[in-house]
């Protein structure tokens, strides 16, 4: 038994030790002091150690924040990391080996109190000689991490003390990992969303939000190394602790925070902040941060364009309507837009998850009337990463389509996922009614694939039918469930494709006469549809479009003695666009697509999370140990 005034607690805490910075590292350390954590959580019913550790911590934590950061020498604030790296490296035992129903009792603290004892008679005598001291115990998780959320707060990040604050920080993820080792609710959670924690919870995510966000701290020469003398630990050795790394482990943070549950504090707290500008209205905002900052975050290559952060994008864009709001008025989106699209066009090279968040931000973004229109007003010089051909003088509108398209006939070969079909299309559906000023590139590239699909319906539809050539290519009674669901996925893509072009056709049409010259070009993909069940209702408007416009191309052909070419078909379309009359066209509701998010987010964003966690921190992960899907 140790108890927290004795000397053996400052003698421990006297040691040097540079902190794992990569999981290899990490496991080497908890395998060496496996047996001491073990030795330590089996003795510490009987000599409340740990409880001696929490109160330790604490005091040492309340007496940094006590006094200016410059006035805390560095051996102040090393024996503030040690403790901190002790109690990290036993929490992490204790969550991951410790039944759940006994491990909180690690994390309480005794607060002594006086009982009146009964006499054999049965009368309570409470006189002072006969008082009886019982330890009645309080947690003091809510304690510890309301301190440590105080430090995370209030105690500058520097480079002299990134790795206390990292400290901090793991401590807290350590706390919320519960889950990954057992099915029962947890008690940590439990504190952590609710008293101080929770009235905490707009600072910590503000703290959090701006330091991941924040651009890399200047390097120094001079910062102290860190070696546990009695640990047998080999690992590399770096004499500075990342910044990046802290930076990744504070968004990985908020995002477990904030995806706990629909409604928690620290997701409150996200989507509701808003923009340090003298002019904002802030009164119903929780903190303001600058949104500028954040969108240059947002901002950086492909290769910086990472699973977390676009996570993180989803959810300000879901969830934060101010964000959105700062976002959509961007006169710059091309910045944001080019590096997610150059990952969902190099799908290969990335998660299918990730692949997903950003096609459901382009969802999110596309129900937006005025991002649909200007994203076709902004032109780029080139597109180095787009492979198929060179791309110059096109808008970043004509990227995001050429982008979906390649998407869904990748998916249509390869993947087959019906969903990703659906929110690429509705991407497209919710841009349609402001498509204008397309690059021939594009048109063709949308035609083109329409014209598969419809190959592709049709020779399925013979081959279910026995009609024809292509009766023959696939034995009707060995394939006829495949094909039947296949001919039904084919039908929704062909109907959403004839209302995306009767959308265009309808409110955009006079400003699009490249969609109308492929439309044309390609009629005779139409003509099979206008006598079609399933598609003749949305084939009036194209037909009535493409047939006025080839009269007057014959009429002009026929009476001037016109050649037809490239250029007179062009003319003619953007003469006839102008003189359309409006009224000839059946009126269409406006196609818009809404993302709904599921009933309980949380059952696919935490396990996602997860994996996150254990591909980016340089903590330690013993899969053996995690019973949750991830």
């Amino acid at each position: 038994v140790v108890s927290t005034q004795s000397t053996g607690w400052e003698t421990l805490l006297e040691f040097s030790f540079q902190a794992p910075d990569n999981s290899a590292d990490s496991r080497l350390l908890e395998e060496s002091v496996d047996q001491i954590c073990s030795a330590f959580a089996k003795s510490n019913e009987s000599s409340g150690n740990m409880s001696s550790l929490l109160s330790i911590v604490i005091s040492l934590i309340k007496h940094a924040l006590s006094e200016t950061p410059d006035g805390h020498s560095g051996e102040e604030l090393e024996t503030v990391y040690n403790s901190l790296l002790i109690l990290r490296t036993i929490t992490k035992y204790i969550v991951e080996h410790e039944p759940l129903e006994t491990s909180p009792a690690y994390f309480r603290t005794p607060d002594i109190v006086a009982m009146a004892t009964t006499s054999p008679t049965g009368e309570t005598d409470s006189s002072p000689t006969t008082l009886k001291h019982v330890a009645r115990y309080e947690t003091s998780v809510d304690e510890l991490c309301f301190y440590l959320y105080e430090f995370l707060v209030d105690y500058p990040v520097r480079l002299d003390t990134i790795h206390v604050h990292s400290e901090c920080v793991k401590i807290l993820t350590i706390l919320l990992s519960s889950p990954l080792h057992h099915d029962s609710p947890s008690p940590y959670l439990t504190e952590i969303m609710t008293g101080r924690c929770a009235a905490s919870a707009p600072q910590l995510i503000h703290m959090l939000l701006r330091t991941a966000v924040h651009e890399p701290l200047p390097q120094t020469t001079t910062v102290a190394s860190y070696l546990w003398s009695y640990v047998p630990f080999t690992g590399t050795s770096k004499p500075l602790y990342s910044d990046t790394q802290f930076f990744k482990e504070c968004l990985l943070l908020v995002l477990l925070l904030t995806n706990h549950s629909a409604d928690n504090p620290y997701k409150r707290a996200l989507c509701t902040f808003g923009h340090k500008e003298p002019s904002s209205n802030v009164n119903d905002t929780c903190f303001v941060m600058d949104l500028d900052l954040l969108y240059c975050y947002f901002c950086r290559d492909s290769q910086h364009c990472n699973e977390q952060d676009t996570l993180l994008l989803y959810n300000l864009i879901q969830g934060n309507v101010n964000v959105k709001a700062f976002l959509l008025s961007r006169t710059d989106m091309e910045r944001m837009l080019m590096p997610m699209l150059h990952v969902v066009y190099d799908a290969e090279l990335h998660s299918t998850h990730h692949m997903y968040m950003i096609l459901i931000i382009l969802l999110i973004l596309t129900h937006d009337d005025h991002f649909s229109s200007y994203v076709h007003d902004q032109i780029l010089g080139t597109v180095s990463w787009y492979k198929e051909r060179a791309l110059t003088n096109i808008s970043t509108g004509g990227v995001l389509i050429l982008v979906i398209l390649r998407t869904i006939q990748t998916n249509m070969t390869k993947m087959r996922d019906r969903y990703l079909h659906t929110n690429c299309l509705a991407t497209l559906a919710n841009m349609s009614s402001k498509f204008h000023g397309f690059h021939p590139y594009v048109a063709e590239k949308v035609l083109n694939l329409f014209t598969t699909i419809v190959k592709k319906y049709t020779r399925m539809r013979n081959s279910l039918l026995g009609v024809g050539k292509d009766s023959a290519a696939v034995p009707v009674e060995t394939n006829a469930e495949y094909l039947e669901s296949e001919l039904e996925t084919l039908e929704d893509i062909i109907r959403m494709f004839l209302e995306i072009f009767n959308s265009s056709i309808c409110y955009s049409g006079k400003n699009n006469p490249v969609l109308l010259y492929e439309l044309l070009h390609k009629r005779d993909v139409f003509l099979p549809f206008q006598t079609h069940p399933a598609f003749s209702d949305l084939i009036i408007n194209i037909e009535s479009m493409l047939g006025y416009l080839t009269g007057k191309l014959e009429e002009k052909t026929e009476n001037q003695g016109i050649s037809v070419s490239v250029n007179c078909v062009m003319e003619v379309i953007e003469d006839v666009v102008r003189q359309w009359p409006a009224d000839r066209l059946q009126k269409t509701a406006l196609l818009k697509f809404e993302y709904v998010e599921e009933s309980r987010p949380e059952d696919f964003f935490l396990p996602y999370i997860w994996t996150l966690l254990f591909s980016n921190s340089n903590l330690y992960w013993d899969t053996s140990r995690i019973t949750l899907k991830v």
